[in-house]
């Protein structure tokens, strides 16, 4: 395995002294889910790791994970206490409306409490504030930068793989994708467990990433090339039905999508029909082989391991 070696130095700077206190913050979300998953399997016995929800009884229990009760959302001085004695703090960034809000006060409470090491999960859009998700991540990422962490690490991530479960139903039963953007232009999404193991990765080694700022992505594909590997796996045609957008957003708002949160993902699906370079990260796809020694996920190899969801 690529990180064996990275593994080993790890152990090694950890001899002879406690070990690292890790505190994944939001992790009852798909990302912080995964990273708590990747920091068990890969660093489980070197670090103490923590997961911070706002009910640890509805949260349940995770083998070499403990639970604490740590919420964005109460005030910066009671989440300050809950982050004291913390090395690493993860902030997963949450999907509702105030997350900046949340975030920033993470972010806060995490220098009131002295935290060594401050990863806050972030989005691609980020430096453009004409976007929905830009908006709300441009003063958590300045904020981030100039309130005078001790170190800090930012992931900015696109749009996930794993959304296109939405279109599970669709291909099951009719062999179609809907979907409202130009089937051939590319894009470079992430798998959700490739975050959590760079995230975890990252956590586990703070030095290797002072104040740095990461893109993850996948190589890139076009829808057209995804249904043809859907095809080829399920040994049946597949294709995509190109729907225009208020009818695709009907529909994402019809499987429980708030209206903001939709017009943020619609954001990211205009910069991939006008062909920007934010969603078409070719040049990044290098930072997750950086943090893990690994390559991420194809979309090939993604559309194989989660082939069972959508027959």
């Amino acid at each position: 395995m690529g990180n064996r070696h990275s593994n080993n130095h790890n152990q090694n700077q950890n001899h002879n002294h406690n070990p690292s206190k890790v505190l994944v913050l939001g992790a009852s979300g798909y990302v912080g889910k995964a990273t708590l998953s990747h920091l068990v399997s890969r660093h489980g016995n070197k670090l103490q790791i923590f997961a911070g929800v706002r009910d640890p009884v509805k949260f349940g229990a995770i083998d070499g994970v403990q639970v604490i009760q740590a919420d964005m959302g109460s005030s910066q001085k009671d989440l300050a206490a809950a982050l004291r004695d913390f090395d690493s703090v993860y902030v997963v960034t949450p999907g509702s409306e105030d997350r900046a809000k949340l975030a920033l006060n993470a972010i806060h409470a995490a220098k009131d409490a002295g935290v060594k090491y401050t990863l806050v999960l972030s989005v691609l859009t980020a430096d453009l504030t004409d976007t929905i998700f830009g908006k709300q991540f441009t003063p958590v990422e300045k904020e981030i930068k100039t309130i005078g962490l001790k170190s800090y690490g930012i992931v900015r991530l696109p749009l996930f793989m794993d959304n296109f479960y939405a279109a599970a139903q669709s291909i099951k039963e009719q062999g179609t994708m809907y979907d409202p953007r130009n089937p051939n232009k590319v894009f470079t999404p992430i798998a959700v467990q490739d975050v959590g193991k760079a995230s975890a990765d990252i956590l586990a080694n703070p030095k290797a990433h002072h104040n740095k700022t990461y893109k993850l992505v996948m190589p890139s594909f076009t829808l057209q090339q995804l249904v043809q590997a859907f095809g080829e796996t399920l040994k049946k045609p597949i294709n995509v039905t190109t729907v225009p957008y208020p009818a695709a957003k009907e529909a994402f708002m019809g499987l429980g999508f708030p209206e903001w949160q939709v017009d943020g993902i619609f954001d990211l699906f205009h910069l991939i029909d006008e062909d920007s370079r934010v969603t078409n990260e070719t040049n990044h796809t290098s930072d997750f082989t950086k943090i893990t020694g690994e390559k991420p996920m194809t979309m090939t190899e993604w559309v194989q391991a989660n082939a069972a969801g959508f027959q």
